[in-house]
């Protein structure tokens, strides 16, 4: 088998339906499979979902294990001699997976490869950057001093806005919302690290791919669009907690962990995570999806 393609699911039943069907529209070339883990236990949607697709496999967790460990949990029923990552709230276009499976195979040397990412409007949503740093956590894709200074250094350049995004290009990381690498790339380097329990877990990954000697390579001639929601509603408390941890794990597995780089780290997360705590107070219902 050529492909398999895996998404988790957490309350996200109704785009988790366009997803599957854009999947079966726009792949007709070559053999796949698509694997869905439900780490949501009572959505409604789903019954109906795994009555339209038989022949799609649904694995259903008893708890929410998480994103990292899901996707993990997939890859041990997966067949196919790649490996495609996709959030319930992607679309696929024509062929992008297709001309990415073509490239990837032709190219053995790269160990992940993204496609180009639009937004629900049609813009561009910046899915390759460059590895965060300390100032990432103040200047990253939705903290507020990127939206009042948009086009500061520290935000272009860890969103790569300063580089055409129309020309293949090896990138240091890719948004895990579409990621495809080889199956036998993610054995060797033992895939998610299960330490992270949603966010952070596909820009490590991409770092222990290009530790292992692959290339992570950003694919504009594929393209998608990925539905983030702009919602103003509250986050769970549970997710801004664990967000924030996996943040320290990551720059205490990958840099340095002297004493003074740990205090000034922690201190940094630890302000950024209060912060949005307290912006979260003002905001609505809490968005049950927010977990996928």
């Amino acid at each position: 088998m050529n492909l398999s393609c895996i998404i988790i699911n957490y309350h996200n039943s109704s785009p988790l339906k366009n997803c599957i069907d854009s999947v079966y529209q726009t792949l007709q070339k070559i053999s796949f499979e698509i694997i869905v883990v439900d780490n949501s236990q009572n959505d409604p949607g789903m019954a109906s979902l795994k009555e339209f697709y038989p022949q799609t496999r649904f694995i259903q967790n008893t708890v929410n294990v998480g994103f990292a460990k899901a996707n993990n949990q997939a890859v041990k029923f997966a067949q196919g001699e790649t490996l495609l990552f996709l959030n319930p709230d992607t679309i696929l276009t024509d062929q992008a997976i297709e001309k990415m499976v073509a490239h990837l195979e032709s190219n053995p040397d790269i160990g992940a490869l993204g496609p180009k990412v639009f937004n629900t409007n049609g813009s561009l949503q910046y899915s390759c950057r460059r590895f965060p740093t300390l100032m990432t956590g103040f200047f990253n894709r939705y903290s507020l001093l990127s939206r009042w200074f948009p086009n500061n250094q520290y935000t272009v350049q860890y969103l790569m806005k300063d580089f055409s995004h129309n020309v293949n290009q090896e990138v240091d990381w890719l948004s895990g919302c579409c990621l495809m690498i080889p199956y036998a790339v993610f054995k060797k380097v033992a895939g998610f690290d299960e330490n992270y329990f949603l966010f952070n877990e596909d820009v490590d990954l991409c770092r222990t791919i290009h530790q292992n000697g692959f290339k992570v390579v950003y694919f504009p001639s594929a393209e998608i669009t990925h539905h983030i929601s702009t919602s103003n509603s509250k986050v769970p408390v549970e997710i801004i907690l664990k967000r924030h941890r996996g943040m320290q794990y990551y720059y205490m597995k990958h840099h340095d962990n002297n004493t003074l780089v740990k205090i000034l780290l922690n201190t940094a997360i630890t302000l950024r995570c209060l912060s949005q705590l307290a912006v979260n107070i003002f905001k609505g219902t809490p968005r049950r999806n927010a977990l996928k």
